[in-house]
């Protein structure tokens, strides 16, 4: 197919992810608008036909409008803080304060990369009016000229149409930016002296003749040019050795005896878990219960190799005693109780020499709760009798999983098999 074909392949279709002037969905807009045609720039076609604007939540149908020249402008842009530029600045003008310029390159390198530590927001694509109205509502409330508002900031002071430009309401940007300016300042105090220092030579930063990114980046391309992305796109490098030549006894997880924690998190620790990795403690409240070990939220808390103190809620497909099915949308378990499931699981997927497709799949709460030591702010313990004994049936249930899998995956196939037989059939009479 030359790129001519290719491009008109998609007037009758969207690309997945990406966007294009020439699908099906940017064809109506330009219908819709009795637009002349559209003008895109790359950050439209890198985002799907999906995206919203993070500012000011309107889709790509909301965003665009009319240009003088009577084409639908489909703009956005890589919206950034301005602290890079700030410090380049600061640095030069210390540097030529200098009876003796002793700054060198690497010096300028130190400086700029401080930069992004003191950055208040990650570079984010937005619309073209969001980026815009940044700049406009600095003007208002008469903001440094290096200051640039971030997107969730520029959110709280939009008045938004669908396919307009935006309105600011100057009170509220003036509120913002009151907000705001504190710590911007503080922040400049910061770029000022680690320009100073790299003016002065005193920087620490010490480059790799070969760093560690280059070296990846170069294998990515090699990986590509002798095919072995063929078989694992993501990991290319696991399919070109073992990672794990010296494992453990595969019975380890269940007879290491794992430490009982005789403390358990105070106020401040909660509060410390709950503003920087609550994720899981937010979410679920105080009522929650484990509904396999029964512990309560605070009683699954429990330390970490990286962190003093984690919570982790989790689900995954488990097996019902009662219905001898499986059920995909099992009740949330904290992780120490999933755990036990994706573990024993595996080994019992493994005895049974089968595949299945969730390992936690071949076990149920009922029997995870038979076999599990509990005890507050800590990991479960197991009893391995218990396992050693329920073993024969589980296996036996593994390979009736492994069947039903296999029959389903089959049916599945030939049904698709179908489908693409029935269209191809209608695209041959269509070409008639």
């Amino acid at each position: 197919m030359t790129e001519a074909e290719f491009l008109e392949s998609l007037k009758d279709r969207d690309l997945e992810g990406i966007d294009s002037e020439y699908t099906v969905s940017t064809r109506a807009l330009v219908r819709a608008f009795e637009a002349d045609g559209a003008h895109l720039n790359k950050w439209w076609v890198m985002t799907p036909v999906s995206w919203q604007c993070p500012c000011c939540k309107r889709t790509k149908g909301e965003i665009v409008r009319l240009n003088k020249n009577n084409y639908l402008t489909c703009q956005l842009h890589e919206h950034h803080d301005h602290m890079k530029d700030v410090v380049k600045e600061l640095f030069e003008r210390f540097s030529i304060k200098q009876n003796v310029i002793v700054a060198d390159e690497l010096s300028e390198k130190f400086a700029i990369k401080t930069a992004f530590s003191l950055s208040a927001y990650d570079n984010t694509v937005v619309c073209f009016d969001c980026n815009k109205a940044d700049a406009d509502a600095k003007k208002i409330v008469k903001a440094h000229k290096y200051f640039s508002f971030s997107p969730k900031q520029i959110s709280e002071f939009l008045i938004v149409t669908p396919n307009e430009e935006h309105k600011i309401d100057p009170n509220q940007a003036q509120h913002v930016w009151q907000e705001a300016k504190p710590i911007f300042e503080v922040r400049l105090q910061m770029a000022e002296k680690f320009a100073q220092i790299a003016a002065e030579k005193k920087d620490w930063y010490q480059p790799s003749d070969d760093t560690a990114r280059s070296i990846e980046r170069r294998a990515r391309w090699r990986f590509e040019r002798n095919e072995v992305t063929k078989f694992n796109d993501y990991e290319p490098e696991k399919v070109l050795y073992t990672p794990e030549p010296f494992k453990g006894k595969n019975s380890s997880w269940r007879e290491k005896i794992n430490p009982q924690t005789r403390t358990k998190p105070s106020n401040k620790q909660l509060e410390h878990l709950a503003s920087t990795r609550g994720k899981y403690w937010n979410r679920y409240d105080q009522n929650w219960q484990c509904s396999c070990c029964s512990r309560d939220k605070l009683s699954c808390v429990r330390p970490s190799k990286k962190n003093p103190w984690v919570l982790e809620i989790k689900s995954g497909p488990m097996f019902e005693t009662t219905s001898f099915e499986i059920n995909y949308q099992a009740e949330p378990v904290c992780a120490d109780c999933l755990d036990t499931a994706l573990n024993w699981g595996r080994k019992i997927i493994k005895e049974a020499g089968v595949e299945v497709s969730f390992p936690s799949s071949v076990v149920s709460l009922e029997e995870i709760k038979e076999v599990i030591i509990i005890r507050p702010h800590s990991q479960h313990n197991h009893l391995n009798d218990k396992i050693n004994g329920m073993m024969p049936s589980l296996i036996k249930r593994a390979k009736q999983i492994a069947i039903i899998e296999t029959a389903k995956n089959e049916a599945i196939l030939e049904e698709n098999q179908k489908k693409w037989d029935e269209f191809q059939r209608l695209r041959g009479k269509a070409t008639v």
